[in-house]
Order: structure tokens, then sequence, then C-alpha cells
């Protein structure tokens, strides 16, 4: 009789029944891994901050980029070569603009792009077809801005003075040009000798800084002190012995402690800085003149003792230069106080007689030069003012200094008043003073505090009379900031353009200006072509 082995149980075992359970238990472990990971991709990544927006300015020798933050942030810069790149390296941040939007003409700038990388970093790539000299740092929010990372990429040495060119023949080709060569006056000169008097012209903020803003929140003070700047710049420009010269000349900021370099640079007789005003409340208004004051004189006396050592300081202005470095410490305390004193002195009598020109064009807050700390107003050889043009708190004073019209009027009130100071002591060697030497006088005369009639005629060498003729005054009265026109006065100088490749008459009048029935009536053109090197002459603006 055969075995046969008693099974354990009456039915068949199921293998996969015993399997089953494992499996379905991984197959809802795996299923929640899942939606962990979906909902991970689908919760956005948390930065620390932002950029909203990039910002591009070019000013003659740089480009400003600014990166606008929503918080601060820690950041990493360096340079790598062929081809020529600057990289930013943003810690913990994310970007929120179109860098394709930004326009980056007439700048070494070729492209821009940016990368995230491990770790949350923003990595932004400017492409440059030179080689720059980049600077940075960031800026803690103020009252209308947040936030900022400011890069400052510098032209080289070599680049410098052709960038510059570009940038005027470039995006700057609506204005006219703005240059210190004279045309020959129709007034007696007799040699080329006799040197201009420069007056540097600085237009207030700019670039990044908007300076005040309006009772409207979109009035810009850096907008404003430009035109004003530029109007002053075309006045000064058409009178014989004068040579304007601008220190900002589009939307670009300038150091405030690179202002007076500049006017030094070109020799400046006098510095003019152009300003508006804001205040809290809409109810202050009219324009105010600042001179450097004694307490902020005494530092920078002080400072400039303490660094001759280490700079080249120059004392003297136009007719010489002394450096502080060859003088011990005391003698070389009382010289710049002497220069600084004489400054100070010059410097409330220019800003006295841009108060009696502009009187009667403008509402005064202050009848005298004031006198304050402000940094621009510091140099120890240059007559400095700074012109405070009205409030763009004040509704009615901002509309006003918004219209290419006032704009003008004022900036001529401001240019008669610089030449009445240099009128009564012009530079020895100018050609101002070589005309006063020799009887000739200017085109008008504004009435300052005191003046009269006969006293107007007796200093210009000429007679009541022919005086009132020829402003057709029926009386002897006349008022502060009154415009009287002298007889025999010495009319401003034609301008002229040298034609060169590439211009267009259009181009031409709409550069300086003017209409281009004008251009071609004031040259007996009756056609549109021109020739380069031809010489045009320009009808005033």
């Amino acid at each position: 009789m055969a075995f046969r082995p008693t099974p354990l149980t009456s039915h068949p075992i199921d293998a996969m029944a015993l399997v089953r359970p494992r499996f379905s238990r991984l197959r809802v472990r795996c299923r929640a891994l899942l939606l962990l990971l979906c909902a991970a991709a689908a919760t956005p990544v948390s930065y620390a901050a932002e950029v909203r927006d990039l910002r591009l300015w070019r000013a003659p020798d740089h480009t400003r980029l600014v990166f606008d933050l929503s918080a601060g942030v820690e950041y990493k810069l360096f340079t790598l070569d062929a081809p020529e790149r600057v990289v930013i390296d943003i810690a913990d941040s994310s970007l929120a603009t179109r860098l394709g939007d930004i326009e980056f003409e007439d700048s070494p700038i070729t492209g821009l792009r940016s990368a995230t990388r491990d770790g949350g970093l923003l990595r932004v790539v400017i492409d440059l077809n030179t080689k720059t000299q980049p600077k940075s740092f960031t800026l803690e929010p103020n009252a209308e801005q947040g936030h900022r990372l400011v890069v400052d990429l510098y032209d080289s040495s070599d680049e410098r003075v052709a960038t510059a060119l570009s940038v005027q023949d470039g995006s700057e080709r609506d204005k006219p040009e703005r240059a210190t060569n004279r045309v020959a006056s129709n007034a007696a000169t007799p040699s080329g000798e006799r040197r201009d008097i420069v007056v540097a012209i600085s237009a207030g903020h700019g670039g990044e800084d908007p300076g005040g803003i309006g009772y409207d929140g979109k009035l810009q003070e850096k907008h404003i002190t430009l035109r004003i700047a530029r109007a002053l710049y075309d006045y000064l420009d058409r009178m014989p012995g004068y040579a304007p010269v601008m220190v900002r000349d589009g939307d670009y900021y300038v150091k405030l402690s690179r202002r007076p370099e500049i006017a030094r640079e070109r020799r400046a007789d006098l510095f003019v800085a152009v300003h508006t005003d804001w205040y809290k409340t809409s109810r202050a208004r009219g324009l105010t003149i600042y001179a450097l004051s004694g307490d902020r004189a005494d530092r920078e006396n002080a400072r400039r003792v303490a660094q001759k050592e280490n700079t080249a300081d120059l004392l003297g202005g136009v007719g010489s230069d002394l450096s502080l470095g060859s003088w011990d410490d005391d003698v070389a305390l009382t010289l710049v106080s002497l220069q600084m004193a004489w400054s100070m002195e010059q410097s409330v009598i220019a800003g006295s007689r841009v108060l009696d020109a502009v009187g009667g064009i403008t509402r005064l807050r202050k009848t005298k030069v004031q006198q304050a700390s402000l940094e621009v107003l510091k140099s120890p050889d240059i007559p400095s003012i700074l012109i405070e043009t009205g409030y763009l708190t004040n509704p009615e004073e901002a509309k006003r200094l918004n219209t290419s019209s006032f704009q003008k009027q004022l900036a001529e009130g401001i240019g008669r008043g610089v030449m009445a100071y240099f009128y009564d002591a012009p530079p020895e060697g100018s050609l101002v003073a070589w005309q006063k030497s020799n009887g000739v006088i200017p085109t008008s005369y504004t009435v300052r505090r005191g003046d009269s009639l006969s006293m107007i005629a007796q200093r210009f060498g000429t007679t009541m009379a022919a005086i009132k003729k020829h402003n057709s005054l029926k009386s002897d009265g006349v008022q502060i900031g009154q415009v009287i026109k002298l007889p025999g006065g010495v009319e401003p100088a034609a301008r002229e353009h040298k034609i060169q490749s590439g211009e267009t008459l259009s181009g031409i009048a709409a550069r300086y200006r003017v209409s281009l029935a004008d251009l071609r009536r004031l040259n007996e053109l009756r056609a549109d072509r021109i020739l380069v090197g031809q010489v045009l002459r320009i009808p005033a603006s």
C-alpha cells in the first residue's frame, strides 16, 4: 500500500494571495511620494530678494546700470575676457523683469543675459565689445526708491574719448552742439589772444537720481534743471567773450565731488549749479541763491591741507596754478583760507547780480544770497553759486518751471546777471575786459537796487535821451529787474556749424532746435543738398 502525505489543509494554497498585500502597500507609498513631488514642483521657490527692474544710463565716461531690488542682497562681481564680460552673481535672488527690453545703444554693452544656478544664485552676464573698468555698490532705500545695486562700467583710457564722441553724435543728436570754440565776433577784436570767460553750468541730479519730485508725483527735478541749464548755455554761447561749459549734458549722474573738478579742469571763472526746491507743503515758493557757508569753508580748508601730500591740489584758477604740497601746513592753510575767502566774497557778489536780474521774472524767496554747507560750492579758486529756481511742490510754480518759455526767460535772466557780474570786474586778459576798457558795451542791462536812469547812462558812456529813445521810454523811472537795451551794444555772435559726413539739413535744424525754413533762408539755400565741410550759419533758436 502506497504512502500519501496528509495535506495541512483541505484547500489548495494561493501563493499570489500571500504576496499581494505587500505590493498594495508599496503602491500606496509610491503614490503618496509622487503626490508630494508634484506638490513641491507646483509650489514656487521662495527667494530672499528679486530684481524688479533694470535701468541704464550713458555718461561721457561710463555706463551705469541700476538694479532695483525688493530687498538688500549679497553679490559678487567679476570679469571675464575673450570675449569681454562682466558677471554679477546675486545670492538667493530671482529676476522679475525682462533684460531684453533694455536699450544699450551707444554703450559698450552688446547683450544682457541671466540664469538661475544651484542654491538660488542669480547670475547676470553683461556682454561687452570692449574692456571696461567696473565699479559697484549698493544703495539703501530713500524716500523715492528702494534697495538698489549700482554697477558703473568705466570706459578704458583708450576708448573713453571715442565713446564720449559717439554719445554726442548718437543718442544726443537732438541737442544743439555745445562746444567752447568761439565764432568770430562782429565786435572789433584786435587778436585771438583775448580769452573767453568760462562759465561752468551744472544741472542738478541726473540718471538714477531724479532729485525732487513734483506735486503731481511725475515731475522730476533732473529734467527741469537740465532744460534750464541748456537754455542758460545757449544764451551765454551767443554772447561774445563767453564760453559756457555743461557739467552734465544728458540724463546721467555726475558725483557731487566731481562737478567742481570738471569746472576746474575747464578753467572756469564761475560755477553755476541749477536746482529746484522741495518742501513738505505746497505753500513754499520762490527762487533762492546759495553760496558756501563759513563753517563748511573752514572744514574744506582743513581737509585740503591735511591731504596736500597725497593729492595734486591746486589753487589759482585760470591765471596760475599753485600746489599746496610745496608749502608747510601753516603756510598752506593761510593760502587756502585767503583763496577761499576771496571765492566766497565773489560768490555772494555774483549771486547778488543774478538776484537783481531775475527779480522781475520770478518771485524771490530770499532777496539776499544765503550761505549753506553744500558740496558743489566748495571750490576755493572758483566763485560758485547754487540757484534753487523754485518749488516743484508748489503747483503753480511747478507748472511754470515745466514750460520751455519760462525756462528760457529765467535762464536769460540768470545769464544777464552773470554778465553784469563780469562786466563789473572782468577777468584780466579776457575779451570782456578789453571791451570794457575800449568802451564796447553789452546789448542790455538789468536794473539793480539803487540804480537810476542817469546812473546807467553814465556807467555805459551814453545819455539818458539815447537810452529812452532806444527803449521807447516815456519817463525817467526804472524798476528793479527791468531790462534796458543799451544803444551801441555788441550783438551776439552768430553760431556756425561745419557739416560732417552723414549729416542732413533737417538733422542739423533739429539739433539746434531751429526751423528748416529759417536755416535755408539764412544760408540762401534753394534745396536741402549740403556738402561735407560746408559751413552753415545757425539762426537764433
